[in-house]
């Protein structure tokens, strides 16, 4: 995921995207034959966020070797002007041999000395067959026009991304740089916070209600939700809010605010004004009951001068919230036409331009996606944590964001929502006004969405022959940790018939694919069960999995199964593949594959068992296994 800002950008991130592998660090070490293009590379990857690799002294001694003694000796690497072929060569294999950096620029400045096709021609030869360069993300900038442009084509052909300036050289560079970051910050294992768990037991949320509450308000044909109606939507997912009592006059209204104490602020409620900023329909701070009465007086009269017609249903009073220390943030939901419901958040301002005032991002969101929201949000000066307020709490932010987005997936028939303002301060996040517009929904809720959430219908419950009871459900990115635990249970002989190799240690990122996986193309089903932890808790852990990767097409799809090696026996393998058989038959694919080896005789007998056609091939010391579906085309 990569974020461009114009047409020319996203040509330019494609071309460099195209040809690059990925970085394993974020160093840039620079050669050059002109030391005033490498100054303005410098500036323009300082001014990006980037890193200038630091050269060893070895690698400096070894250039020392090659280059004048006038040479910079260090990064940019400036071979000095009257640099010709050889010393260019001499200058890059030198650099290739070392571990200074991760990408490397090599820059051309117009010479007699060291005519650029001449160089190119040759730089691509070193490239091509020195053995290290492929460990490095390697790119070009050759200034100039006529000729240099045939040397950039030379550079192309060859695979290795080109560029006219230095500056459009250094925004390639950091966008391998900052595509790392953004894959880094996706692979984050997210944090099982409160009741964003699904699995935890700990999940507040209440979707029938909250649906029994939009039905009811549409079968009204009630589509536009203020702060009051909102408030019991809100609740059922465990937002903080303020109580809110309607009043039918300013009387009333007095009434109330002397029984919830001052100082109170008062709203106005009318269907035909959606914008109560129009009318001056808002009036907070009131402190006695004069303020009380001659403000919600005003109300009402600017309305009947401006808005003749407009419908009147009383008044909202609210005690004011403290708002000391706290910052005022707003967080909205629309529905794009292409992606579907989005959630933008930013600060709190009286004019909202979403393009420029806020962060997006795309439902459904767990906490690293939440925290990698907010923190874009700090960087890009949307949210600004300003000294003389309380500092947010980022991971209290993310969870109430993602409270957010699980209310908009369990609940299509939201069309808009925003809360404007929220106050954050410290831990605590209160909702002060919020509204929503509705619209009655009906089909699949999830096809709405740009990203297929967490697959809640596929979970199931079974009993083992040894009475343990598991949970059979779609694996989530929450689950890295048991993932590794369950690993850590699997002797090495499985774990060898399960990859067909020996397999050491699986890193961050080898569990970070297991578990975040992508609902549309591919599924995963781990089986859970509850022990008891050493502090005396419930603790789920994982015993089983089953995984299926089907094709483009969806025609195919492959089959792997794996069983905690202490807990075969018990009828989990079966149960594992019943699942996955039912999955690929409701999901439309055609044929199930799969492979092992003639020495796994446990996993071709249950194969055997379900309908599996068994192929033996023992010179190649593998057995397929194939079962033809017959499939429900999914709706």
């Amino acid at each position: 995921m990569l974020r461009v800002h114009n047409t020319h950008e996203l040509f330019a991130a494609v071309e460099t995207l195209a040809h690059s592998v990925p970085l394993r660090g974020e160093r840039l070490a620079i050669i050059t034959n002109g030391g005033g293009p490498a100054i303005m590379a410098v500036d323009a990857l300082s001014d990006r966020g980037g890193k200038l690799a630091v050269l060893s002294n070895e690698t400096i001694e070894k250039l020392s070797d090659v280059l004048p003694s006038c040479w910079s000796h260090a990064n940019p690497v400036d071979i000095i002007g009257d640099a010709d072929i050889t010393r260019y060569e001499k200058a890059v294999n030198i650099l290739l041999d070392s571990d200074d950096f991760d990408a490397l620029l090599i820059m051309h400045s117009p010479s007699a000395i060291a005519p650029g096709n001449k160089t190119a021609q040759r730089l691509t030869e070193v490239l091509a067959t020195h053995p290290r360069t492929k460990r490095f993300n390697v790119l070009t900038n050759w200034s100039g026009e006529n000729e240099a442009a045939q040397s950039r084509k030379i550079f192309t052909e060859a695979g290795f991304p080109a560029y006219r300036t230095p500056e459009s050289a250094i925004s390639a560079f950091m966008h391998l740089v900052e595509y790392r970051r953004n894959q880094k910050q996706l692979m984050e294992t997210p944090i099982s916070f409160g009741d964003t768990s699904i699995v935890s037991g700990e999940n507040k949320r209440n979707p029938r209600h909250v649906h029994d509450v939009l039905n009811h308000l549409l079968a009204q044909e009630i589509t536009h939700l203020e702060t009051h109606e909102v408030r019991p939507v809100l609740e059922s997912y465990g937002f903080k809010t303020l109580p809110t009592w309607i009043a039918s006059d300013p009387a009333e209204a007095v009434h109330i605010a002397e029984q919830i104490g001052y100082p109170v602020a008062i709203k106005l409620r009318s269907p035909d004004i959606r914008h109560k900023s129009e009318v001056h329909g808002v009036l907070l701070h009131l402190r006695t009951a004069d303020e009380v009465a001659n403000g919600a007086q005003a109300i009402l009269d600017r309305v009947s001068m401006n808005y003749p017609s407009a419908r009147i249903d009383g008044l909202l009073v609210q005690r004011m919230a403290s708002r000391s220390g706290a910052q005022e943030l707003r967080i909205s939901v629309h529905n794009d036409s292409v992606f579907g419901p989005v959630i933008l958040m930013g600060e709190d301002a009286a004019a909202w331009n979403i393009h420029k005032d806020a962060a997006v991002a795309i439902p459904p969101l767990n906490m690293a996606l939440a925290r990698y929201m907010v923190i874009n949000a700090i960087k890009t000066g949307k949210i600004r944590q300003r000294s003389n307020l309380e500092q947010i709490d980022i991971p209290a932010l993310c969870h109430l964001l993602v409270k957010i987005s699980q209310l908009i997936i369990d609940c299509p028939e939201i069309v808009d929502f925003d809360i404007h303002p929220l106050l954050a301060s410290g831990t605590d996040m209160t909702v002060i006004d919020a509204s929503m517009t509705l619209h009655p929904f009906s089909g699949d809720k999830q096809a709405r969405l740009a990203i297929r959430p967490y697959p809640k219908e596929h979970e199931e419950s079974f009993t083992l022959k040894d009475g343990r009871k598991i949970l059979l459900r779609p694996i989530l990115p929450e689950d890295e940790p048991k993932h590794k635990d369950f690993i850590s249970h699997v002797s090495v002989d499985d774990l060898y018939k399960r990859f067909f190799s020996d397999v050491g240690e699986f890193n961050h990122e080898a569990l970070a694919n297991f578990t975040q996986i992508d609902y549309d193309r591919e599924m995963a089903f781990v089986a859970t069960s509850l022990i008891t932890n050493d502090e005396g808790k419930p603790e789920e852990i994982i015993i089983g999995v089953t995984r299926a990767l089907s094709d483009p097409e969806n025609v195919e799809s492959e089959f792997a199964i794996l069983v905690r090696s202490d807990l075969k026996g018990v009828g989990l393998g079966r149960i594992l593949m019943e699942k996955i058989i039912r999955y690929c038959t409701q999901s439309g694919v055609k044929r199930i594959t799969g492979m092992t080896m003639p020495s796994n005789r446990g996993m071709i007998m249950l194969a055997q068992k379900v309908g599996f056609e068994i192929d033996v091939q023992m010179a190649d010391g593998v057995v397929e296994m194939l079962l033809p579906l017959a499939t429900n085309t999914p709706e």
